[in-house]
This record gives C-alpha cells, sequence and structure tokens, in this order.
C-alpha cells in the first residue's frame, strides 16, 4: 500500500512546548487509534526523524480492535478493511524552509494555534516536564506511565543488533506500554580514551524512532552493574576502570559490590574523580560522554529525559547506607558532586527534557532513605528509583516508595520507579504493580528481554525470552505479559487521587481532580486519556463515569473522557470486562 502523505500542519521548531511529533486520532473500524506522523526536519537535515506512523497496512492487525486475543499470541483476528485504507500520515515542515518535497498528492499547510494542540490530544505532548512528583506533558496533564527497561549488556550494546525492531515496538504500543528505559552501555559509547562512538548512538537512535513511531517514550539510561565487565557485569570501560591493584575475585552479581575488591576500589576511584588515560579525572570522561548523549538526543521530543547512572555504588565505605538513616555523608561527598557535573554536561546541550538521578543502590531494599539533592538545583529533574526487596516483602516496597515520595517532597523533584520486577512469577508482579499504581507511580519494569546471548525462546525472565524472535509464539511469556498488561490512565487533565486495578477481575478504578496539579483549571476541551489494551480487554469492556463524558467510540483502545461543568470536582471512571461495548 503506498504512503499516503496529508500535510496539516507545519510547526515553530523555536517554541519547544509544541510537540516534535503532533498526536492525532483516528478512530477507525471499532477502535483503531492511530497516530499521525510528523517528519522532524527541523535538525537541518543531518538526521530525519519519523515520529508516529506512516506505515503501510501490515501494521494495522496488531492496533485494529478485535473479537478474540491479540494477534501476537497466535488467535485468530478480527480485521478492518476500511482502517487498513484508511492511514493518516502528517509532515512537518522544515523549520524555515518549505517542507521536503514529496511523491504524494500535496495538501496546503494549516496552520492550527498551538493553544488548540494541547490538551486535546490522547497521547503526551511533548516534551515532558514535572510538576512536582507528577510527571506532565507540555499541556500540563498527568502522566501515568507503564514501560519496559530495553538494556543491552552484552558486545555491540544496543538492542537492534540483537533484533529488536517496529515488531517490537509495535507490540509495546498495541498493548498499552507508553515508555521504554533503554541503556546506553558506556563502554559502547567511548570504548577508547576520550572518544565518542557516534555510530552507536545512530544504533540508539534506530531504537528511539521505532518506539517514538508508536507514540512510545525513551528514557536514555547510563547504565552499569559491577562497575564495568573487566571486573563485574556491564558499564564503563577497561580504561576507566582503575581498580589500584585490588584483587579481582569475580564474584558473581550481586555479591560482587560486596565481595569483590576490584569493584568497590573502581567505584571509589570514580567517586575520586582519579585521572585517567590522557590525564583527565574520570568524572570529566564520563561528562564529556553524556554531553555527546545529550547533543544526539536533544531535538527529539519522545526523549522523556535522562537517567544519569544506574544503580550507584557507594565504594569502599558502604555499610553506613545500610542504616534506617542512609548515608548522607556519602550522598554529600559522592553523588551530589558527580550529579551536578552531569547535569550541566546535559545542560550545556539539552535545555528540554528531564535529567533524573539514582540514590545508591542500596536504597532499593526499602530500608535506606537518600538524602541527595536535585542535580545542580536543576528545576527539570527527578528521582529514578528501583525496589527490590530481597527477600520479597510489599512492606519493603511500600518503604522504598515512601522514602522517594518524602524525597519529593523535600526537593519537589519528579518521580518515576525505573525498576522492579525481575520475576516472571505473575502474583507477583500485580501485587508490585498494584502497590506502585495505588501510590500513583508511574513504573518501568524489568526486563522485556529475558538474554542475548547463549539463551533460547523459552528462557524464564522477561516479557520475552530473546530479541532475536518476534513478540509471539514460545518467545513470549504469556503469563508475564498478561500481568503486566493492564488498562492504567495515560494522560490526566487533572490530578490523581486514586488508581486501583484488580488483576483478578481486570477492573480498573481510577479518580482525579479536574484542577491542574499546581493549581489551575484546564479548558472544557482537554482530554484525559486511558490505554485499554487488547490483551487486557480482548472481548470489549464497559465504562461507569462521574463528573466526565467519554468522548472516544466504544471499546475504542484509547478511551478518552473530558470533564463536565467549570467549578471544581472530582471525575471518575471504571472499566470493567463485558461482552458488549458500552
Amino acid at each position: 500500500m503506498p504512503f499516503l502523505e496529508i500535510r496539516l500542519f507545519s510547526y515553530d521548531c523555536s517554541d519547544m512546548t509544541i510537540p516534535g511529533y503532533m498526536n492525532g486520532i483516528s478512530d477507525l473500524g471499532g477502535g483503531l487509534q492511530e497516530s499521525v506522523a510528523v517528519r522532524n526536519t527541523c535538525e537541518g537535515g543531518d538526521r530525519p526523524m519519523q515520529y508516529g506512523s506512516g506505515f503501510d497496512g501490515s501494521d494495522i492487525p496488531a492496533l485494529a480492535h478485535a473479537s478474540g486475543t491479540d494477534r501476537a499470541l497466535g488467535a485468530p483476528f478480527k480485521w478492518y478493511w476500511m482502517a487498513a485504507t484508511l492511514i493518516l500520515a502528517v509532515l512537518a515542515a522544515a523549520c524555515g524552509a518549505p517542507a521536503p518535497p514529496s511523491t504524494s498528492t500535496s495538501h496546503p499547510s494549516i496552520r492550527v494555534p498551538s493553544h488548540e494542540l494541547r490538551a486535546t490530544s490522547p497521547y503526551p505532548v511533548l516534551p515532558v516536564s514535572h510538576q512536582g512528583k507528577w510527571l506532565t506533558d507540555a499541556a500540563g496533564r498527568v502522566l501515568l506511565l507503564h514501560g519496559v527497561n530495553v538494556v543491552e549488556k552484552h558486545p555491540p550494546y544496543y538492542p537492534s543488533a540483537f533484533g529488536f525492531d517496529m515488531a517490537d515496538a509495535r507490540w509495546l504500543a498495541a498493548n498499552g506500554f507508553d515508555v521504554v528505559r533503554l541503556g546506553v552501555l558506556p563502554t559502547g559509547a567511548m570504548p577508547t580514551p576520550g572518544q565518542i562512538s557516534q555510530s552507536y548512538f545512530s544504533h540508539l537512535a534506530t531504537t528511539v524512532n521505532q518506539l517514538a513511531h508508536y507514540n512510545v517514550l525513551t528514557l536514555l539510561d547510563v547504565h552499569q552493574d559491577g562497575y564495568g565487565p573487566s571486573v563485574g557485569s556491564d558499564g564503563f570501560p577497561s580504561w576507566m576502570t582503575l581498580t589500584e591493584g585490588a584483587t579481582d575475585n569475580h564474584a558473581p552479581f550481586p555479591l560482587y559490590y560486596i565481595s569483590n575488591p576490584a569493584v568497590k576500589q573502581a567505584f571509589q576511584s570514580f567517586w575520586d574523580n582519579r585521572a585517567g588515560p590522557g590525564g583527565k579525572g574520570l568524572q570529566q570522561d564520563y561528562a564529556g560522554m553524556i554531553a555527546a548523549l545529550a547533543s544526539d538526543f536533544a531535538k527529539i521530543p519522545s526523549v522523556l529525559g535522562y537517567d544519569v547512572l544506574n544503580e550507584p555504588w557507594p565504594g569502599n565505605t558502604w555499610l553506613p547506607c545500610l542504616s534506617t538513616g542512609g548515608c548522607p555523608s556519602l550522598d554529600r561527598s559522592e553523588l551530589a558532586p558527580f550529579y551536578t557535573r552531569a547535569d550541566h554536561a546535559i545542560r550545556s546541550m539539552d535545555h528540554t527534557h528531564l535529567v533524573f538521578v539514582e540514590p545508591f543502590v542500596l536504597f532499593n531494599f526499602g530500608d535506606s532513605p537518600t538524602t541527595i539533592p536535585l542535580p545542580g538545583n536543576d528545576p527539570l529533574s527527578g528521582l529514578s528509583f528501583h525496589v527490590y526487596p530481597n527477600p520479597f516483602s510489599l512492606s519493603k516496597v511500600r518503604s522504598a516508595i515512601a522514602h522517594a515520595i518524602s524525597w519529593s517532597r523535600r526537593t519537589g523533584g519528579a518521580l518515576l520507579d525505573t525498576e522492579w520486577g525481575a520475576t516472571s512469577t505473575p502474583s507477583v508482579i500485580t501485587s508490585e504493580s498494584s502497590v506502585l499504581d495505588s501510590a500513583l507511580i508511574p513504573w518501568i519494569y524489568w526486563p522485556f528481554m529475558g538474554c542475548s546471548v547463549g539463551c533460547s525462546a523459552g528462557s524464564a525472565a522477561g516479557v520475552v525470552g530473546t530479541l532475536s524472535s518476534p513478540p509471539s509464539g514460545a518467545n513470549l511469556h504469556v503469563a508475564v505479559a498478561a500481568a503486566l498488561v493492564q488498562v492504567h490512565p495515560l494522560a490526566v487533565a487533572g490530578t490523581p487521587r486514586s488508581l486501583t486495578y484488580d488483576p483478578a477481575t481486570h477492573v480498573m478504578h481510577f479518580t482525579w481532580s479536574t484542577m491542574r496539579a499546581g493549581g489551575g483549571r484546564f479548558p472544557a476541551s482537554a482530554v484525559t486519556s486511558i490505554q485499554v489494551p487488547l490483551l487486557d480487554e480482548p472481548n470489549g469492556y464497559s465504562v461507569r463515569v462521574s463528573g466526565a463524558r467519554v468522548t472516544s467510540v466504544p471499546c475504542a483502545r484509547m478511551l478518552t473522557l473530558t470533564a463536565i461543568g467549570k467549578s471544581t470536582h472530582t471525575a471518575s471512571v471504571t472499566i470493567a470486562p463485558s461482552g458488549h461495548c458500552s
């Protein structure tokens, strides 16, 4: 099927509050909802980015409304041929220049006022910002994201090398995942001293664009486990691994943190900013790397932000971090100056996207709070935190979340749980996600894929066994997917108050204040959107609302609502499985 181009609007690239890909919805054929495509040419043509749709009819089945289960699970699928003939794409005009020539029928560009694009899209209006703990879109709506981690820890350290492609991105979007935490491995980004691998960033950009094609956001995560592959699992290259002669006893994950002297000393050398090859401090080398990353991704609107360093370890002096008071002196002497340096490096290239910092990894267990400040007092920043109580305990999960909320109240920073799970037990997944949802915390499950090297499609971990096969058949872990794929709010024109999802009955109940987070009102046209994935509600669903009206078609995969009335009030919606649509 040829690509049909309908040029609907252009936009001013200097106005970063207007999304780089405009979101639009086509309710076609019983609930097909597809975003319009936009080609961003505001980067001078160096790297055109394709966002939204603009694909051929082969993409339709994964997103179209169907009776029965998801096509990715191999069940019969109901096609809507009218939808297949009406794929829409939108080409944004280049900044300061005419739009590129098109081979398809052209239509005059229509300038749409920015205020009309704000809160009427069911998808987030980009870029993402925050209001206190809440992630918000450019329209001020609160975002309650659900996502997965895609972190490739094996050479060449990017997921497309192992098979991540449009089919994976399409499956994620079709099943209600809004964000991917994408691993950025320093070994891939800077394999030799002072030399940035632009090809590595280009490969990562391929994945970012594939996700953006389906309106899935990306959090860029500088990842390490055990500091680096020369002493631990993955992370920093060997030339940045200064062990000062400490013994490497090759202890496995996660024991290497507490029992491998080489791992502990490598971290200590990093916190002490010891000079590496060429005489520069290790943190200066890191700053150069993350500044280059920010330079490459600054103009991509679908980037949620930067996760500065995954699960940092305190170094040689770590025992104080196990206490109920945490380790404020190490927060102050090790993390704070490093995060300030990293933030300044990012802001030298990117003034738009969020910067997330992580507490020491011992925070994950639920006992140890963190006292780190906002990085460099950056107002566009927040806390990326993980929850891995050992042994698993919901009380410890709640404790870690409480510590994160306490941090946000003190600093005003945003909150995002970027890792939790690491299990294929459905009851554990649903119990933990229920705690996160009830705390109104957006989350990103670990991991999407079980393994990359030396594994089979039947690997037990993750949503899929391997990236080398599509997310279907034996490669799709149906029980894990069924536990994670949930009805949930995406963009809320107001302030969330309560959210519950019952995994046994698949009933979601959500209430929200129609006042903006931080104060003020939304226009009457402001849309609240709720993801209703096919895998979760395969046979249709019923809707009960109070204080709002439904504006989407029955059983749409993206339910949209607008508030009723102008006075301050609370709205609510309940979605339940049903054999018919209402």
